[in-house]
């Protein structure tokens, strides 16, 4: 035998031996795989997380993939699945999770227990964070220790209830072209935002006055993720609302000064945004673009599976080409825009259509101008639908520290079609 077979057999010799001291009861164990799955799940990838650990279920150990469905399980809207993987993998004595994983499903759980109103357990864990491993939450520890704030004032409310049936509202837009609906308290019917992308029902002072909340002795910090901007904010709870006949009770509601939801460029002041706690309890929501807002207790089954929730923000799957590609879903932006990662994924193509723009973009806290790459338009598909996004603004650098996703998915698709359909049951969004 020569040097070059010998070398080549005794490689082969040591990844047979390898597999064989990974594999258990038919199982052949691939290190590999679990790398890559754990990539996924850093990028927020739930979409082929979820694929990829159907594909390769023989191919990874029992005790990660009981790991990865924890965060799948809370990502498509099964809490009560998550909440029991997370217990019994953080029960285990001799369990391979290092301190790092240990925390990544701690905040899950968490946001878990907090996404189903049991505020003291979301704050129990926060404060065994903290007390235990603040030396691996590193520039993470003032989101922890300011969301404790939040949750601990929270603890003694009642969790939110929602006596669901259906009902048929009217829409309009408002001044900025958003999807308003409305609400009542009492006697008094005012208008609210319907945003997908609010992690929290948000008000401002003067408007939770006329809602009648009761506002807590709560104060944290806010940020925009816009702006950078830093700002106080507190919390208030109405013990009941309605959507038509919907009775809302124990809502919760950020509550914000009048001047941080204030847009100088049109001289309006957005009052109040109904957010991810209420908006996801409500089942199924059909949107008609002539003006028909439907909440139904019955979702339809459906087909797509395209929605998912990075915790309290939406996410949907879109394709472009050949590429499936994640993006935040915002009812509440009159327009899309794309982001670094978009960017640096086809660099090529849009130097090449886009023009340098300077815009203004806007949010909580205010508005700045940020210099963009405008591309005349990009073709897109939902499930078997496309469409066009026209004049669309693409970022060259991050938002966010840690930002995600390709993009923020806005008005400018939902007003190309008769119908939108967003269900939570089946974790869907449908455009007809």
């Amino acid at each position: 035998m020569n040097r070059k077979r010998a070398i080549l057999v005794l490689t082969l010799l040591i990844l047979v031996s390898c597999a064989r001291q990974n594999e258990t009861d038919g199982v052949v164990i691939d290190p590999i795989i679990e790398r890559d799955l754990q990539v996924l799940l850093a990028n927020g990838e739930y979409f082929k997380l979820r694929s990829d650990l159907g594909k390769y279920d023989k191919r990874i150990s029992a005790g990660k993939k009981q790991y990865f469905r924890a965060f799948i399980a809370s990502a498509f809207n099964h809490y009560a699945e998550s909440i029991g993987s997370i217990d019994s993998l953080l029960a285990m004595k001799d369990s391979f999770l290092n301190d790092s994983a240990r925390v990544a499903l701690m905040l899950v759980l968490r946001d878990n227990y907090f996404k189903t109103f049991r505020y003291d357990k979301a704050a129990a864990v926060g404060r065994e964070i903290l007390s235990n491993y603040k030396n691996v939450l590193g520039d993470r520890s003032h989101e922890v220790e300011n969301t404790l704030l939040i949750h601990t004032g929270l603890a003694p409310i009642p969790p939110q209830r929602v006596n669901l049936k259906k009902v048929a509202l009217q829409w309009k837009p408002n001044e900025m072209g958003l999807i308003e609906i409305p609400i009542r308290s009492g006697h008094t019917v005012l208008p609210i935002v319907f945003d997908t992308r609010a992690h929290i029902s948000t008000v401002t002072q003067s408007f939770a006055r006329k809602l009648g909340l009761t506002i807590l002795d709560v104060s944290f910090e806010e940020s925009s993720g816009i702006t950078g901007k830093k700002f106080q904010s507190g919390l208030g709870i109405a013990d009941s609302l309605y959507l038509g006949d919907i009775l809302l009770q124990n809502v919760v509601f950020q509550v914000l000064p009048d001047k941080e939801l204030y847009f100088p460029s049109i001289n309006y002041t957005l009052r109040a945004i109904l957010g991810f706690q209420v908006i996801t309890q409500l089942k199924e929501i059909r949107i008609y673009k002539n003006g028909d807002f439907i909440i139904s207790p019955s979702p339809a089954s459906g087909h797509l599976r395209n929605l998912a929730f990075d915790g309290s923000t939406a996410v949907i799957s879109l394709k472009k080409d050949e590429d499936t590609l994640s993006f935040h879903f915002d009812t509440g932006a009159t327009g899309s825009e794309f982001y670094s990662l978009y960017f640096n994924r086809y660099k090529e193509e849009i130097l090449r259509q886009g023009k340098v723009e300077t815009v203004e973009s806007g949010g909580a806290g205010g508005t700045i101008k940020v210099e963009i790459y405008a591309l005349p338009m990009v073709n897109l598909a939902i499930g078997n639908k496309k469409f066009v996004l026209k004049d669309i603004g693409v970022r060259t650098v991050p938002i966010y520290k840690s930002q995600r996703y390709y993009g923020n998915i806005g008005q400018d698709l939902i007003q190309q079609f008769d119908e939108m359909v967003l269900n939570f049951e089946n974790m869907y969004v449908d455009f007809r």
